[in-house]
């Protein structure tokens, strides 16, 4: 968070399916709990506007003699975790983004998978966003056989001022300029089809602190499990795009990126990829990416860090000098970084 001493984590509930969202003083250590929540349906966000967290909770919607439903509701803490307010029964688990301001909340929902909602948090309204990103598909001839009957989710990262959002699914990822409303396709990669089952598409992006690049964790396997994960950064100034994975082959043409988060110089990329596999188990290094020139460095190399979900994983301090990583015997280790 903005203050350099707290931390939005979650923590597995033992023996449940259910996980805790806290706010950790990295400081002090002292934890306070937001809100519990059944199941791991896609990252919390802060609402720091409000020192508020929203996230998303799977609720029971139908009871079968052998098997429960359940539907993905949308709920908000303001801190006191017995106080949690529903905010929508409607959600993408995997589609919350806060608008840069720290005041609007963005997702998809079920019921319109192709029209974003915003929550204002000072109005507490819902409204439905005035564009529709089914005007922007077109079909794609090549990809005829993997898209049919499939309707991939979308996901938002904003950019840092609050003017362009890069909105991304699995077979399109666009760019749209919320003042003029123009709208860009970004190609991630070349389709080369002997070597790959679909164009790279991206399971999480994020902007640069300054806004200059994009980075996305990429690959190009249609279904899990992932043959490959990669790390692709743009630069939105010049059009360069760059692919790598700075890990290791597990198999040959088998490399993974697991998480990234930029820098607060805006230059840099911490970056989690797979440097072993042993037992089943996949484990990270953490190396340092330079975005200009993909250049990197394995810090800590005698140090393998637990395999987690996308974007998950890392996080930096406001002035760069340390670095929050998901380790394996506690929940976090927390690195100080030196620069040159």
């Amino acid at each position: 968070m903005a203050d350099g001493q707290q931390l939005l984590i979650t923590r597995d509930i033992p023996g449940a399916n259910r996980n805790s969202i806290d706010v950790l003083n990295i400081r002090t250590s002292e934890l306070s709990t937001y809100a519990e929540r059944e199941g791991n349906s896609g990252k919390p966000v802060w609402l720091p506007a409000f020192g508020a967290v929203a996230y998303v909770t799977l609720v029971e919607e139908e009871r079968h003699e052998q098997r429960i439903s359940y539907r993905p509701e949308l709920w908000i803490s303001y801190g006191n975790p017995q106080q949690v307010e529903r905010l929508a029964p409607d959600v993408m688990g995997l589609s919350l983004a806060v608008e840069p301001d720290g005041n609007h909340l963005w997702y998809f929902s079920r019921s319109e998978p192709d029209r974003p909602q915003v929550f204002d948090g000072e109005s507490r309204v819902i409204q439905t966003a005035p564009w529709n990103v089914a005007a922007w598909k077109y079909p794609k001839p090549d990809l005829e056989w993997a898209m049919r009957d499939r309707s991939p989710q979308f996901t938002m990262a904003w950019h840092p001022d609050g003017t362009r959002v890069v909105l991304y699914s699995q077979f399109w990822t666009f760019l749209l300029d919320v003042k003029t409303n123009r709208v860009c396709e970004l190609t991630l990669g070349e389709y080369k089809p002997e070597a790959m089952d679909i164009p790279p598409w991206p399971l999480e992006a994020q902007w640069s602190p300054d806004g200059r690049y994009l980075a996305f964790i990429t690959t190009d396997s249609l279904d899990m499990p992932f043959r490959r994960t990669e790390l692709t950064i743009l630069d939105m100034a010049t059009g360069e795009r760059r692919t790598l994975s700075p890990g290791s082959d597990i198999e040959p043409g088998r490399h993974f990126v697991t998480d990234i988060a930029w820098a607060p110089n805006g230059q840099m990329l911490a970056v989690l990829a797979t440097v072993e596999y042993r037992d089943g188990t996949t484990w990270e290094g953490l190396y340092l990416v330079e975005a200009t020139t993909g250049q990197n460095k394995h810090l800590l190399p005698h140090i393998v860090f637990p395999a987690g979900d996308f974007g998950w994983n890392l996080a930096w301090s406001p002035n760069g000098d340390s670095l929050a990583v998901t380790c394996l015997y506690g929940p976090l280790c927390l690195i100080e970084v030196t620069w040159p």
